[in-house]
C-alpha cells in the first residue's frame, strides 16, 4: 500500500477500545484476510470455520474474540472482531476526498439546487427541480430525473438512475447501476392481451441505507414504496410497487419482493429468497436462503424451503427423507421374508389366507 502508516498495536488496541495480549511495541501497516497476511499486517479471527487459516497465517498481529493461546504474535482482544475491522479499514482505507463542484461534461438543469459542497463528477444528468443535500457525490452517468431530491452525505455510484419525483434520505450509499422508480410489473388483461397500468407513484429511501450494484426498486402504482431508515440491500435484489421495508431490515442478493408486501423492523433474508404480493412479514423474522414465502410470517420466526415453513420442522422433514432409502432396504427384506412364509403355508401369491 503505497504511503501507508504505522501504527503500533498497543495504539489500535486503545483505537479500537479492546485489550492488549502480547508485545504492544509491534508495528502494522496493514489490515489483511489470514490467509493473505504478512508479517506488517493486523487479521481478525471472528470464526471457528477459519481454524485453518488461523494455524498457518503470516500475520503481524491479530484481532479475536478472546485470547488464543498458544500464538506468539500480538492479539488485540475486542468483543466484535468483524466490527473492529471496520474501524480499522477506514483507518488503512481512508475514503479518497474530492474537490467539490461540478465537472464541465456534467449537465446540470438551471432549476436544480445543489449545496455548494456537492461534487458532481462528469456525464452525470441532474434534471429540473432536483435538489441534492450537502456533501453528496454523484459519479458519472447517474441518471437524476425531474424532480427528484437527495440528502446529505450520500453517494451515488455511477450509472445510477433514480427517476421523477423520488426522494433519497441522508447517508445513503447507492452502488452502480442501481434503478429507482422504474414502472412496476403493473398489467392489465384484456381480450388476451396485457394493458399496461401507468405507475404514478414513487420511491421513498430514508436515512442511512445501502443498495447494491444492479437491485431495482419499482416506484409505486399510486402512493410510495418505502425503504425505512438503516436498511441494507445487496446487489440485483427486486423490490416491487408499494412495498414497504421495516427499518434496519437486511436482505441478500438476488432476493424478489412482490408488490404491495410489508416487511418489518430488523428482518433477514437470505439470497434468493421470493415473496409473492400482498403479504405481512413480522418483525425480527429471519428466511433462510431460497425460501419461497406465500403466506404471511409472524414476528420472531425462522423459515427455510418451498412452501417456507418452520425451519426446525424442515430440518426434520430433511432428516427424515434421508432415512428413506434405509427404509426402502427394510421393506424389500419384509416382502422377501413375507414370501418366503407364504410358501412355507402353501398359499399362493393373490391368494387369501384362511388362518384366523
Amino acid at each position: 500500500m503505497s504511503e501507508s502508516k504505522a501504527f503500533s498495536i498497543e495504539a489500535l488496541a486503545e483505537r479500537l477500545g479492546g485489550s492488549l495480549v502480547g508485545d504492544g511495541s509491534v508495528s502494522v501497516s496493514g489490515v489483511a484476510s489470514l490467509i493473505d497476511a504478512g508479517p506488517t499486517d493486523l487479521s481478525f479471527y471472528a470464526d471457528r470455520r477459519y481454524r485453518r487459516q488461523l494455524a498457518s497465517t503470516k500475520a503481524g498481529a491479530l484481532v479475536a474474540r478472546e485470547p488464543l493461546p498458544g500464538l506468539t504474535i500480538p492479539q488485540i482482544v475486542h468483543p466484535d472482531p468483524f466490527l473492529a475491522l471496520a474501524s480499522l479499514l477506514d483507518l488503512f482505507h481512508p475514503s479518497a476526498s474530492r474537490s467539490p463542484g461540478v465537472h464541465e461534461r456534467a449537465w446540470v438543469a438551471p432549476s436544480a439546487r445543489l449545496a455548494p459542497d456537492v461534487t458532481v463528477l462528469p456525464f452525470a444528468y441532474v434534471g429540473e427541480e432536483v435538489e441534492v443535500g450537502a456533501r453528496t457525490v454523484i459519479h458519472p452517468g447517474v441518471f437524476l430525473g425531474r424532480g427528484v431530491s437527495v440528502g446529505e452525505d450520500s453517494v451515488l455510484w455511477p450509472n445510477v438512475v433514480i427517476r421523477e419525483n423520488c426522494r433519497i434520505g441522508k447517508r445513503v450509499v447507492i452502488h452502480p447501476g442501481a434503478v429507482l422508480g422504474a414502472d412496476g410489473f403493473g398489467f392489465a388483461r384484456r381480450g388476451g392481451k396485457f394493458v399496461k397500468i401507468r405507475h404514478v407513484g414513487i420511491v421513498v429511501i430514508e436515512d442511512d441505507v445501502e443498495i447494491g450494484a444492479n437491485a431495482a426498486i419499482d416506484r409505486g402504482t399510486l402512493g410510495r414504496t418505502l425503504i425505512r431508515r438503516g436498511v441494507k440491500i445487496d446487489n440485483l435484489v427486486h423490490i416491487a410497487h408499494n412495498v414497504e421495508v421495516g427499518e434496519d431490515s437486511a436482505m441478500a442478493a438476488q432476493v424478489g419482493i412482490s408488490g404491495s408486501t410489508v416487511i418489518g423492523k430488523r428482518v433477514i433474508m437470505g439470497g434468493q429468497v421470493g415473496l409473492v404480493d400482498h403479504l405481512t412479514v413480522g418483525d425480527e423474522a429471519v428466511l433462510i436462503a431460497q425460501s419461497g414465502v406465500i403466506g404471511d410470517v409472524p414476528g420472531g420466526a425462522t423459515l427455510s424451503g418451498f412452501p417456507a415453513r418452520p425451519h426446525r420442522e424442515v430440518l426434520k422433514t430433511v432428516a427424515e427423507l434421508r432415512g428413506l432409502d434405509r427404509l426402502k432396504d427394510r421393506l424389500r427384506q419384509l416382502e422377501k421374508e413375507v414370501r418366503a412364509l407364504r410358501e412355507l403355508a402353501g398359499i399362493a401369491d393373490g391368494e387369501e389366507s384362511n388362518e384366523p
